[in-house]
Parts: C-alpha cells; structure tokens; sequence
C-alpha cells in the first residue's frame, strides 16, 4: 500500500543535483546530446508530468540532466530486486515501481500522491519498455486515462539517436549524436476537453518516431567496429533458410550458422548483404529482402514468419520444442522481493507450454507452465526473460550472454493471440 513507509519513494534534492552535475554532464558528453526548448522550465513549474518515447534504457538519465527538478520515474520493478538498487532507486532518486505489463493500481496511487498531494514531477514511458529496433511501440490504453484523471501539464520528452548510439540489444556504444527536445503536448484544459480516445490517439503520434529514418535524413553516422554484436537478441529467425535462433554476431557480421546467409550491419542501422548462403535446397522465406533497409523491416518480417511458423504448428509437432536453450537458472519472487533459484537446466517452450528441466538432476520432474497461464511475459535488461504465473514472478537467467530472451516472449505474445482468435464468436 502507498502508507508502506518501506516502498514510499522520496527523492533527495542533492543527490538529485549531484547525479545531474556528475553523470548527467558525463552523458552529455560522451552521447553527444543536444537539448531543445529547456527554457520551457523557466515558465513551466511542478506539478506536471513527463512523457517520452523510450529508445534507450538510460532516457530518464538523459532527461534528468536537462530537467532542473526532481523527477520520480516510473519503472519496472524487476529493476529494484536487488536491495542496494532498490534503495538508490526508490529512497534516493524516488522511483516509482511498476509491475511490467501488468496495471497495478498501487503505482498509480504513488502517481496521483506525489502529483496531486506533493506537487511533484512524475516522469513515464507510456509504451512500457524500450525499443528493439528504433521505433515506438503502441502506448498502453490506460496512459490516456491516467492523463486525464491527473489534469495537470504534459511535457513531451522526445529523443532521436537514442537507440542508434546504445540499442537495446547491443553492450557497444556507438559514437553519433543524440538530440532530446521538450514541448508542451497537453494542457489541463485540452485534457478536461478530450475523451480518452482522443488522448490515446494524439499521444501514440506525438511519441512515434524512427531512429534509422531519423539518423539517414540528418546524415548522421553511428560508426563502431563491433556494431552487429549481440544482435542476436533481437532478431532470431534467418532471413534466408528460416532455422530458428541461428543467427551469430561478430564484429559488424550477422551470419546464419545454419545456411551461411551474412549480412554486414551499417552506421545508419541498414544492412549490406554479404552472402547469399552456400546451400541451394532451401526455399527462402522471405523472397524479396526489405529487411535489409533497417531492423525495423527485418523485425516486421520475423514477427510474420513466427507467428506462420505458430500458427502452423499440428498437434504432432508438438513433440518437440519449439524454442531451446541451456544452462539457465530459473528463479521465482514477488514484486520487488528478493529471488529464490528453483532450478539449473534447461528451457524448453512448446505449443502449449513451457517446461524447464533440472539437469543437475534428472530424477526430478520438469516444472511445467501451461502458456494460457502466462501472463506478463517480457525481457528486462538485455535477455532476462520474465513472466508471471499467478502473484508470481519468474526470472530465466541464460548463462550465454547472447541467448535471446526476446524470442520466447515473443512467441508466447503469439501463442496468445492465436489462442483468441481461436475462441467462439471470432
């Protein structure tokens, strides 16, 4: 509850100060950032609220070094497992925990505390995680709802080269620019004017954007040497021969282990095709090759093929898994709580579940999870894929770093949509 002194967030003026003159003028530096319209806080005074486009995980820092009063983020609890981390996020800079992609009514209580009560600045991320390829995911519906019930100012916050100088996937900083602007998008008037529909709409477009489309109209290259590493984590299917989870990085080099289908990853976030592959027999699945224009298209096409793969699935193919990986450990906690570990083995998804198997010891039976049961399913961090299965929350830690964890919430998010459209009356 909000009267829960231990989860109470509060924000310390100085160190707020000192991480701003400390590492928010280090990111101004070493990101290149360029801010527009920060005079707009010289007119514009608490309580108001804050929404950006999420491109990287380190935005609220990027923002932080503009905005000069303390702003309590929203953010996943995941994050705040760790008691050390926990404590700087929620007693010294006064984070607000959210339960990813679940409503949780107790966050929007901290909301309405610290914004109608303490006249304070909350800042969110209205599409609830950070982008894989540059451009924006659909905002969560009860956004506009929060917005309107709050009726206080709006800003925009909206960053472009993000993603491009430190994607989601990638550990490599790429040397570039980024450029973060600050506009009025809502007064409280035109919030008390609109139905939600209405905000929803105006706020999905005024938070879309496109990295790659972004960084080729300024003419802005993002160079490194080791610009493809980890891309793994974000695209999983070949192109070429369709295998599953065969793709590997090195250097700027994507290449399928599978058929040896290569492409090189350019400094505007476009691919140059290197090989075609070395076998003849396989009929590609993808016949024309946009994707190689941005990770965007590359995506697009591989959330069509999985779910042509998912949906295609028989009942007598449902012998084998799907996706696989091991070692990993499966750990299991509540909220902000601390993990237990159940399990190190082995993870293995199907039609209709998800298995995880102690290969320490074989004796043991699998702990099964029926995917009608998942709900919450996502990727904190790099691949930390967690779920939920009733109040609570599973954590597959891979031991192979550039094992995707996106892949087996993104099929789940399938299965799940295959499963109503299946349902009577559809």
């Amino acid at each position: 509850m909000i009267l829960n002194r231990r989860y109470s967030p509060t924000n310390f003026r100085f160190f707020t100060g000192l991480l701003r003159f400390t590492y928010g003028n280090w990111l101004k530096s070493r990101y290149r950032i360029t801010a527009i319209n920060t005079q707009l806080f010289k007119e514009l005074k608490p309580p108001f609220l804050l929404v950006g486009n999420h491109t990287t995980i380190l935005d609220p820092f990027i923002a932080n070094a503009f905005v000069p009063f303390p702003v309590h983020w929203v953010a996943s609890d995941g994050n705040m497992r760790n008691p050390i981390i926990r404590f700087m996020l929620i007693k010294l800079v006064g984070s607000i925990p959210k339960s990813k992609a679940i409503p949780d009514i107790e966050t929007v209580n901290w909301i309405v505390d610290l914004i109608s009560h303490k006249h304070g600045v909350v800042g969110m991320y209205p599409e609830g995680q950070s982008t894989w390829t540059g451009t924006s995911f659909p905002v969560y519906s009860s956004s506009a709802k929060l917005l309107r019930l709050l009726r206080v100012p709006v800003v925009l916050v909206k960053t472009n080269g993000g993603y491009l100088t430190k994607p989601r996937w990638s550990h490599v900083l790429r040397q570039g620019k980024v450029e973060i602007s600050f506009s009025l998008l809502f007064s409280p008037e035109q919030l008390g004017a609109m139905r939600p529909s209405t905000v929803d709409r105006l706020l999905n477009e005024a938070l879309s954007y496109d990295d790659s489309a972004w960084c080729k109209r300024k003419g802005i290259e993002f160079k490194s040497t080791k610009g493809a590493e980890s891309l793994e984590l974000a695209i999983y299917l070949c192109p070429r021969c369709g295998e599953r989870a065969s793709m590997h990085s090195q250097g700027n080099l994507f290449t399928c282990k599978q058929c040896g289908f290569a492409v090189e990853y350019q400094h505007d976030g476009s691919f140059l095709l290197h090989s075609q592959g070395d076998r003849e027999d396989y009929i590609p699945p993808f016949v024309e090759a946009p994707f190689l224009d941005s990770i965007v298209s590359w995506d697009s096409l591989q959330s069509r093929l999985l779910y042509q793969y998912l949906s295609g699935l028989k009942s007598a193919y449902l012998e084998a898994p799907f996706f696989l990986d091991e070692p990993i450990k499966l750990k299991r906690g509540k909220r902000m709580d601390h993990m237990e570990t159940l399990l190190n083995g082995r993870i293995e998804l199907y039609r209709d579940r998800l298995e995880f198997h102690n290969t320490r010891n074989t004796k043991l039976d699998p702990i099964v999870f029926p995917i009608e049961q998942i709900d919450g399913e996502g990727v904190l961090k790099w691949n930390y894929f967690e779920f939920y299965h009733g109040m609570n929350v599973y954590r597959v830690v891979f031991k192979d770093k550039r094992a995707s964890g996106r892949k087996y919430a993104d099929a789940i998010s399938v299965l799940h949509q295959i499963s109503k459209s299946h349902l009577p009356g559809r």
